[in-house]
């Protein structure tokens, strides 16, 4: 089952808290989404009132070309998957899985099939009679997943559903999850604040800051070609270089750029693997190192250039030897590696 998403005009408040301002959504059918943003952005809350768990101040929710702006969260199409697994301690894998069909009213021969399934799915049929605590946590979100998943949803719903597992798990969940979607096909709505997790699984990426959506699109072009600062730098790390519009251009320490802004004043982003060592069509120019570390597939450097000493810019090096604090070397870009952006009057 799937089903696409649209949402229309959709603004909430909590007392005089604007929380979602002006937020207009599609989603198609068996589209894998991340709503991305900071704490307090209002990511969850969208994902509330895609639930049902939160009627929204104005605005209209369908799902599947039905209104679903009032209807109580137990007569949607969806299904939440919280981060905390929510599993009953005292029921087996397949008990826990058939529970919504259970609810359902689904006989137990039905209900058992299908939990069946779904725990192969998630490649725990083998632990199909094994309780919660015998499980790691990694697992537990799986039997989470597969218990989500059996109730045949259109959309599934998931809030930071990774957020407590370490790094290495977190990434191969994050590999098990996209996969499984694209068995299935169902609409995915994913809540997160990790950038990587993001990009790592989602067909578009939504990123949210102070209750509106700031930019949205696929992962690769919402990281090359952000559209606003906020995203600029919500999806990765970038170089701040003050700026000032020109009758070509806009004027950097570096050199003119083609870029144009509305504005005098603007700020040209540059993310550190973008900056290049040697000559090259941008001259940043002589560079001394301030400080340096190894990353594994990449040294990150702090360099102070020569022609704008107030300026410290970030780089991602090749992984060779450590250089020293104070070394010096030369530093170029391509002009359409910077993102320019109009800031203040």
């Amino acid at each position: 089952m799937t089903a696409p998403v649209s949402i229309t005009s959709l603004n909430h408040w909590f007392g005089g808290f604007h929380a979602l301002k002006d937020i207009d959504l599609d989603i198609r059918a068996g589209e894998y989404i991340t709503l991305l943003g900071p704490s307090g952005c209002g990511k969850t809350t969208l994902l509330s009132v895609l639930g049902g768990f939160i009627t929204p101040t104005q605005g209209t929710v369908s799902i599947g070309g039905r209104d679903m702006t009032r209807v109580a969260p137990a007569k949607r199409p969806t299904t939440t998957m919280f981060q905390d697994y929510a599993l009953f301690p005292h029921m087996n894998l397949r008990d826990n899985v058939s529970f919504g069909l259970r609810m359902a009213g689904v006989d137990k021969s039905a209900r058992y099939k299908r939990a069946g399934a779904m725990l192969e799915l998630v490649s725990l049929a083998d632990a199909a009679l094994k309780r919660p605590h015998e499980l790691s946590g990694g697992q537990r979100q799986r039997v989470a997943l597969a218990r989500a998943l059996a109730v045949e949803p259109d959309v599934l719903l998931l809030d930071e559903p990774l957020g407590a597992l370490d790094l290495k798990l977190r990434r191969a969940m994050q590999d098990e999850l996209k996969s499984i979607q694209r068995q299935l096909g169902t609409t995915f709505v994913h809540v997160t604040h990790d950038q990587e997790e993001a990009m790592a699984i989602a067909d578009q990426i939504v990123v949210m800051n102070a209750g509106s959506i700031e930019d949205q699109g696929a992962p690769a072009r919402v990281y090359r070609e952000p559209a606003t600062l906020f995203a600029a730098d919500f999806m990765g790390e970038m170089n701040h270089i003050p700026a000032t519009a020109g009758p070509d251009g806009v004027v950097t320490p570096f050199g003119a750029l083609p870029q144009r802004v509305d504005g005098p004043k603007a700020v040209a982003c540059i993310r550190p693997e973008a900056i290049k060592l040697g000559d090259g069509p941008v001259q940043i120019g002589g560079a001394k190192i301030k400080e340096a570390a190894f990353f594994g597939t990449y040294i990150r450097a702090h360099l102070v250039p020569d022609v704008a000493p107030d300026v410290i810019l970030v780089a991602h090096l090749p992984p060779g030897d450590l250089p020293e604090t104070g070394a010096r070397m030369t530093l170029s870009a391509e002009p359409q590696a910077f993102h320019v952006y109009a800031v203040g009057d």
